[in-house]
Formats: C-alpha cells, sequence, structure tokens
C-alpha cells in the first residue's frame, strides 16, 4: 500500500511541533517570493524525508515578497525558525546522506510504497541515529504532485483545531449546504473576462453557474450558504455569478480566508496550488475541480511530439472524508451519491 494515500480514518496522526522528544530537521533556504500554496512544492521532498527519519520539520525565515506575510511562519505553525535553537551536539546533513539524484526517486518511491525505497530510508535511519538535529539545503525541488502523500502534515499545519461543519450532513439535507468558490486573482486580472472565458486556476464561471443551479434542485431545500474567496475582488466578475446573496472573503490575512473557504460541505476549485491546499484541509464533503491546469510541452521519443498535459495535483487526495471528482465526470447525482453513503467517481 502506497505510503500515506489518505483514508477516511488515517493511521498516521502527524506530531504537534512542540513536541519535544522529536529532534528538529530545518529546511534551510528561502522559498521563493510565491503565496504559500505554491511555496509548498518546493518542500514537499522535506516533508516526507522528516516524516521517515522521525523528526519535526521547521522551515526557515521567509518572506513573501510580494504577499506582505511570512511563509514559513505560516507553515511552521507556534514555533518561530528565527528563536529556535538547533540541538547541536551533532548536526547532520542530509545531503551528506542522500545525493540529489537519489533524493527526488527516492521520495517518489516512498509515496508508493516501492520496497526498495523503504530498504533505503530504513538504512539512512539507521545511519542517522546519531543525528541530534538535521539540515536540508536542497535547492531547485518544484514538486507539483505527491500532494496526498503530504496531506497529513498540510492538515496538521494549517487547518484550524475547530475545522469541523456544525453536522454531518445528510441527503436529503438536514441542514443548508454550504459551498465555498476560489477565483483566483491572476485568473481575472486581464480583460475581457466574459462568462465562458477559461480560467488557468479557477472553474469557469458558466460552470460555477451550472453547478450552482444543480446544488440547489439537488440540496437547496433548506437553503445555500455561498463563501466566494477572491484576491482584489473585481465587482464585474461577481455580477457574472448573478449571485446576490453570499460572503465575500477579500482580506490581507490569507491563512483566515484560506481557512475560511475550505470549512465548506462543497468547494468549486480549479487546479491551482492553492485550490489544492484549500482541499487538503477541507472537512468531510465534496470537492469538484475543474481540471484546467493544463502544460503543453514536447515528448522526446523516435521524434518530438508537441502534447498538452495535466499537473496531477489532486491525484490520490481524496481522503480524511473528502472526496473529489473532475469536471469531466461531473453530473448531478453526485450529490445524492456522496452524502447517501456511496462514492462518486474520483481521481485516479
Amino acid at each position: 500500500m502506497p505510503l500515506w494515500t489518505p483514508s477516511k480514518s488515517p493511521s498516521w496522526i502527524p506530531p504537534k511541533l512542540n513536541d519535544g522528544r522529536k529532534r528538529l530537521y530545518l529546511r534551510a533556504g528561502t522559498l521563493g517570493p510565491e503565496g504559500f500554496g505554491s511555496a509548498l512544492q518546493h518542500f514537499k521532498q522535506s516533508i516526507v524525508l522528516s516524516r521517515m527519519l522521525d523528526s519535526s520539520l521547521i522551515l526557515a525565515s521567509n518572506e513573501g515578497r510580494d504577499h506582505g506575510y511570512s511563509t514559513s511562519r505560516i507553515y511552521n505553525g507556534d514555533m518561530d525558525a528565527s528563536n529556535f535553537m538547533l540541538d547541536s551536539r551533532k548536526i547532520c546533513r542530509i545531503e551528506d546522506y542522500v545525493s540529489q539524484p537519489v533524493r527526488k526517486r527516492l521520495v517518489r518511491g516512498l509515496c508508493e510504497g516501492n520496497a526498495d525505497a523503504l530498504d533505503a530510508i530504513s538504512k539512512i535511519k539507521a545511519d542517522m541515529e546519531s543525528c541530534t538535529s538535521i539540515v536540508d539545503s536542497s535547492v531547485g525541488e518544484t514538486t507539483e504532485n505527491l500532494n496526498g502523500c503530504v496531506a497529513g502534515w498540510v492538515r496538521e499545519r494549517l487547518a484550524p483545531p475547530s475545522h469541523t461543519l456544525p453536522i454531518p450532513l445528510t441527503f436529503p439535507p438536514n441542514r443548508p449546504v454550504t459551498v465555498g468558490i476560489h477565483i483566483r486573482w491572476g485568473d481575472t486580472a486581464v480583460p475581457d473576462v466574459g462568462i465562458d472565458h477559461d480560467f488557468r486556476g479557477s472553474m469557469a464561471i458558466r460552470d460555477i453557474i451550472r453547478i450552482l443551479r444543480d446544488i440547489r434542485a439537488q440540496m437547496g431545500e433548506r437553503g445555500v450558504k455561498l463563501t466566494i474567496a477572491m484576491e482584489h475582488a473585481d465587482p464585474a466578475v461577481l455580477t457574472l455569478l448573478e449571485e446576490k446573496d453570499y460572503t465575500l472573503v477579500d482580506s490581507g490575512n490569507d491563512v483566515a480566508v484560506f481557512q475560511t473557504l475550505s470549512n465548506n460541505d462543497i468547494l468549486l476549485l480549479g487546479e491551482s496550488s492553492y485550490g489544492v491546499l484549500v482541499h487538503l484541509v477541507a472537512p468531510p464533503g465534496l470537492t469538484i475541480v475543474d481540471k484546467n491546469y493544463r502544460c503543453v510541452g514536447t515528448i522526446v521519443s523516435k521524434r518530438p511530439i508537441k502534447a498538452t498535459f495535466f499537473s496531477k495535483k489532486y491525484t490520490n487526495t481524496t481522503g480524511f472524508g473528502r472526496d473529489v471528482v473532475f469536471l469531466k465526470d461531473y453530473n448531478p447525482d453526485i450529490f445524492r451519491l456522496t452524502w447517501s453513503g456511496s462514492s462518486p467517481i474520483t481521481t485516479p
């Protein structure tokens, strides 16, 4: 069975940051100027390695240049890296035990439950048994997938303690259904955004309207409470939704917005890194994803072939009571299937 594949009842509960029994694993170096959704792509390998080496990961101080907040402080939670001392009796560099060419392959193997990878990490763990602290100075990582592998760690660091919905939703509904929508600012910061505009990291407006109509028809007898998260909210784009009653979250406190958006029965998201992060920490429910993050590249074989491929950011992220379905597989019966105890079509 793959390591860390989320389940309805996860067998691994990540350690608290202030667990004094755990040695520290310091991810040194900058994470770059990106938001905390994209920043996760640059240290997933550190998450996996620190877990397998029985260590608590902490990120070195990093300010998100374009966002006005500290990415590292968000992920470090209740421990400030700038004020924390490593146990210096024996500080080990992970690079001395796992070479850069091997690292990526090892982490992927661990996430997939590969026997050779598990044997390799067991030897590395034994070799590092006497290390009192671990420093990771690796640079250049960009891992868009493997989100299911790090889901437990992300939930531990980013989901608030009381991150639950009022009472479990049933079918037929026993309370108003809550729906969260993320409209990525970068998608709307272009001229002439219309109802049929295809976004890069958000669900298209036409599809949001269609699904909201289905939700009201299938689940709306006790009402629908709508939350829309949109940085620098554009009234012209919001008008396209044809919604009058909703809560708009648009503030400088990105963590509060993130947590408010994630705490909904149904999420309508694109395949942005931020959207995936919202899904990973969400309580039990359903996430509908417009798999719209496409890359055009060249496949090198006997002759170069231009192709469009997907980032697979949501692969293996169904778990913790949360289901995910792509827009191409969507039909209105998905709501009845989800809340009547059946399972919808999920990510491959």
